[in-house]
């Protein structure tokens, strides 16, 4: 997994379980950037690093670039209201044949591209069973390759309980990836594996939020905004449990 972080996908880096070592300082960067905007919710500063980014692939095709491209838009989609949500949703899966082609593909690349579909299937009725079937399909094989992978586990426990039961939505099963997917992090002393931790606490207190266990939620809350006092749906969320 750390020769592919290193050598294909370094966009990733705060999102696995492994700190790349070799990865070009550069690329760390931008990475680094993308995710604290993230985190703070600046959908501006992520458009405009888009679209820098889209205007150095008209000039030259290069596979890491168009992969820091793809995880710009999963991050602005994932953030953002639904008509921004609708069109950089489809900017990503429509990238989904290209970046397939080009082979050699590791389980994040199919989790990432799954997570695009999910996004894609909540704003589009026309597209949400085929789209959210994509996006099963792509999180299965993920986790076929590497069912060991905190990323993996995390973004299959967010699809299960953010998808409708009858499109396969499953509140318990997600609690179940989500919390693997801690534990898995738990064994690595890093930045990127503690950020996973944040993530999935949030999604587990989002959970227990839903379905009113809100002293579980509030513990969730306090593990993610530890690790990253900058969240902001977790932060938006604690303002909601307060009300409670």
């Amino acid at each position: 997994m750390q020769a592919f972080l290193t050598k294909i996908i370094p966009i990733f880096l705060l999102m696995t379980l492994l700190p790349s070592v070799n990865a070009d300082d550069h690329e760390n960067e931008i990475v680094i950037s993308a995710l604290e905007y993230y985190l703070i919710e600046n959908q501006d500063a992520l458009i405009a690093k888009h679209q820098e980014l889209s205007n150095l692939l008209k000039e030259q095709d290069q596979k890491q670039l168009q992969l820091e491209i793809l995880f710009h838009e999963f991050l602005i989609a994932d953030m953002s209201s639904k008509k921004v949500k609708r069109k950089y949703s489809r900017l990503c899966t429509e990238s989904t044949e290209n970046i397939l082609d080009q082979g050699d593909i590791q389980s994040e690349l199919y989790a990432i591209l799954s997570a695009c579909f999910g996004l894609s299937a909540e704003t589009n009725l026309f597209r949400a069973a085929s789209h959210g079937t994509k996006s099963g399909r792509m999180i299965e094989k993920a986790l076929e390759l590497d069912s060991d992978n905190s990323f993996n586990n995390m973004i299959k426990g967010v699809g299960d309980y953010t998808r409708p039961a009858f499109a396969g939505g499953n509140k318990s099963r997600a609690i179940t990836y989500l919390k693997k997917a801690i534990d898995l992090s738990k064994s690595n002393n890093d930045r990127e594996s503690s950020l996973v931790i944040a993530i999935a606490s949030f999604h587990l207190a989002n959970i227990a939020f839903q379905q009113r266990e809100f002293d579980t939620s509030s513990q969730y809350l306090d593990r993610s905004l530890e690790i990253a006092p900058t969240y902001q749906k977790a932060k938006n969320l604690k303002a909601k449990l307060s009300r409670n």
